[in-house]
């Protein structure tokens, strides 16, 4: 399975090695027109379970658009949609370990869920408000790698106490101390 995204807002996936593609950028509603796809990322735990980071910044629309779809691609939601976040998304990583956990980066900083998208809370705690390009979750050692546009990289070492806190069934709020 591959899923490839352009900067001029279309979304395309195939299930057969390439051989045929379907273009379901239709199915995302609220995508704008002509929008910058510059992540696509699947979840390592459900094969139907994507994310798609798309900026329209070029557009003068600074909005967050990040979707969300558990159905392998036929319905959306823009999971930031109603949150408080700043600036444009960037870039997503979905926690293999704990799928409730991801992180958005945006222009203006990092951002954090531990409900699968439903709220988020800016990432306070030793990390600027810089755009933030890139993030990747070592595999091995649970750290979330971050690469900034300012040619920066952050490493938030160890993130299973966020996993604990979840797997304990703690809500975000619950756990502010940390931001």
């Amino acid at each position: 399975e591959i899923w490839v995204g352009t900067d001029d807002g279309q979304v395309s996936m195939t299930t057969d090695h390439g051989k045929t593609w379907k273009n379901i950028t239709a199915n995302i509603k609220g995508l704008p027109k002509g929008a910058w796809i510059p992540q696509i990322v699947l979840s390592q735990n459900d094969p139907k379970e994507a994310w798609v980071v798309a900026n329209h910044y070029r557009q003068n629309d600074w909005k967050p658009y990040l979707f969300h779809t558990t159905d392998g691609g036929k319905k959306w939601e823009n999971v930031v949609e109603k949150a408080n976040m700043t600036g444009h998304c960037l870039s997503v990583a979905q926690d293999a370990i704990q799928p409730e956990l991801v992180f958005c980066g945006t222009e203006h900083g990092l951002y954090v869920s531990m409900d699968r998208g439903k709220t988020w809370e800016k990432w306070k705690h030793n990390y600027p408000s810089v755009p933030t390009q890139d993030l990747k979750i070592h595999p091995d050692h649970g750290d979330l790698i971050i690469g900034t546009f300012g040619r920066a990289i952050y490493v938030l070492d160890d993130i299973s106490p966020l996993r604990d806190w979840i797997n304990n069934g703690k809500q975000i709020k619950d756990s502010l101390s940390i931001y």
